[in-house]
């Protein structure tokens, strides 16, 4: 199995290099790509080559390394939540029947949260270059400005007190 990311966040595309760990869990490290999608055409390349690059193993880190994110010093944000409120993050699963594209969608504090109804699966035999051209049209949507949504006005529900005879 392979594991890919990538984040789409204020107009531009992040590209980890994404690596295996001895203990067989996957984290992202350098070098980092930061593609403009005002080049759509760069994008694509540089999601085609983290596919080629694939994933390299890597000793289990041990901990003694301070917490942190390659991603956020790369683009000098201090915080995780405030980068995921701001960002989609776009996963893809290399399987042996099938390669899984996931992207995240929103909760109400707009942290990121599943959502399968953004998941899109290929068989296995699909092109990297098919599977680059979803990502993209994918990071294309995630463009677009979401429509305001007005919320109802929804009344109180009103408290029902038996009535006390007198």
């Amino acid at each position: 199995m392979s594991l890919f990311r990538f984040y789409f966040h204020q107009g531009k595309v992040i590209t980890p290099s994404v690596c295996q760990t001895d203990a067989g869990f996957f984290v992202d490290q350098g070098p980092i790509t930061v593609t403009s999608i005002k080049d759509l055409n760069k994008v694509k390349i540089a999601v085609i080559k983290a596919f080629r690059a694939g994933n390299k193993n890597i000793p289990t880190p041990d901990g003694s390394e301070g917490a942190g994110s390659i991603i956020l010093e790369r683009l000098a944000i201090d915080s995780w939540s405030k980068f995921e409120k701001d960002a989609v993050l776009f996963t893809v699963h290399e399987g042996g029947r099938y390669i899984t594209v996931h992207v995240t969608g929103r909760k109400d504090d707009g942290m990121w949260i599943p959502d399968e109804s953004l998941t899109r699966k290929f068989d296995s035999k699909a092109t990297r270059d098919a599977v680059a051209d979803a990502i993209v049209d994918d990071v294309v949507r995630a463009s677009l400005p979401k429509p305001e949504v007005p919320k109802a006005d929804i009344p109180k529900p009103m408290l029902m007190l038996p009535h006390i005879g007198a």
